[in-house]
């Protein structure tokens, strides 16, 4: 089964925007792109950062996940991506799904990756 992420980023004005890809820099390219195919919302706002990423197996979960997360209030959110770990939390889950948030160094990472090959 591939892995799938889903993925928030903050957005010029402080909003957040979530995601589901299975290429975190190429998704993150296409958003800082201001371009199709990049989400109308990223174009409006571009991002500014990422600000959490979690990694799970197979589409069905990591939709469940955007969903939810695309559910919450700002300030929940908001929450969410400072404690990324309590994503386990979450009401709707399935049990059997996990999902593994990847550390700041690596979002760092990512960040800069696509930042720096926004061309690409």
């Amino acid at each position: 089964m591939a892995s799938y992420f889903v993925y928030v980023i903050s957005c010029k004005g402080g909003s957040l925007y979530t995601g589901i890809t299975t290429d975190v820099a190429r998704r993150l390219r296409e958003h800082l792109s201001g371009k199709a195919p990049g989400a109308r919302y990223t174009r409006v706002r571009p991002p500014r950062g990422l600000t959490a990423v979690w990694q799970t197996e197979g589409r069905v979960a990591a939709s469940r996940l955007e969903w939810r997360i695309k559910h919450l209030s700002a300030g929940q959110k908001r929450s969410l991506v400072a404690d990324p770990q309590t994503v386990v939390e979450l009401q709707g889950l399935e049990a059997d799904d996990l999902y593994t948030p990847l550390p700041p160094r690596e979002l760092e990472a990512l960040w800069r990756q696509a930042a720096d090959n926004r061309s690409s």
